[in-house]
């Protein structure tokens, strides 16, 4: 019954799981090559990363300042290499910042992705959907702040961590899924023992640049990747946000 389960759900979410509204032809092979997922490049949201988003947010970006962080981070082969030569080695910075620059130009349009769980509360067969009860982040502290930590050299000029902050987090409350897809969804988690947690794809925009360091980044969530799969292979839904409901603290 099991095995049956795992081959039905594929085939039922690739066929009227997709929340876009265009026709589809059966589903190849390789469900991760779907037209939705790979439309624009994506790359998963990590320390270096969302340093180079906080660059681009800041026209006057100091690279000169940080060039001793950046080489000893990036390129440590070059400060033991000259270490004993000054003049070479600031040739050598000199080169490396016109690098950073071009890399991070080139990194402009990427869509990040915070790949994560929800937690979802029982289907309500009236709205068609399972209520999002939680959303598991990476050390989670207030506000959905997502931390991003990396080991930095001592002294270095780079903050230790980027606080990630998604205004519209809220919006992401619900999964809708037909009757029949949700109880076999249902059934597929029970026998793989995850009953309530299901992987999504955050998809994000970061237009906020905050903080002594630059390490307070806001964003705007864009788009919500539901996979049925811990592989994430098996897109569930795709549910797109457009306009940030930035809720007021007291």
């Amino acid at each position: 019954m099991r095995r049956i389960l795992i081959l039905l759900l594929p085939l039922l979410i690739s066929a009227c799981g997709l929340n876009d509204h265009r026709s589809f032809s059966a589903p190849s092979p390789s469900y991760n090559q779907n037209p939705l997922l790979t439309s624009n490049t994506q790359y998963q949201l990590n320390w270096d990363r969302a340093l180079t988003a906080s660059i681009l947010l800041n026209k006057d970006y100091p690279f000169s300042h940080h060039m001793d962080a950046y080489t000893a981070l990036y390129h440590p082969e070059i400060m033991a290499l000259y270490q004993d030569d000054a003049a070479l080695l600031a040739l050598k910075k000199i080169k490396l910042r016109r690098n950073w620059k071009n890399q991070n130009e080139q990194q402009r349009n990427q869509v990040l992705l915070l790949q994560t769980e929800v937690y979802l509360g029982a289907y309500d067969r009236q709205r068609q959907a399972f209520p999002i009860q939680a959303l598991k982040l990476v050390h989670e502290q207030q506000t959905y702040q997502y931390k991003l930590t990396k080991d930095l050299p001592v002294e270095s000029s780079f903050p230790e961590a980027f606080y990630i902050y998604i205004s519209n987090i809220n919006q992401l409350n619900q999964l809708k899924l037909a009757p029949d897809l949700a109880r076999l969804l249902t059934i597929n988690n029970i026998q793989q023992d995850h009953m309530n947690s299901l992987p999504v794809d955050i998809e994000v925009s970061i237009n906020h640049v905050a903080g002594t360091q630059g390490q307070g980044l806001g964003a705007i969530m864009t788009r919500v990747i539901f996979y049925s799969d811990e592989d994430r292979e098996v897109p569930l839904r795709i549910d797109s946000f457009s306009v940030a409901d930035i809720v007021s603290v007291n």
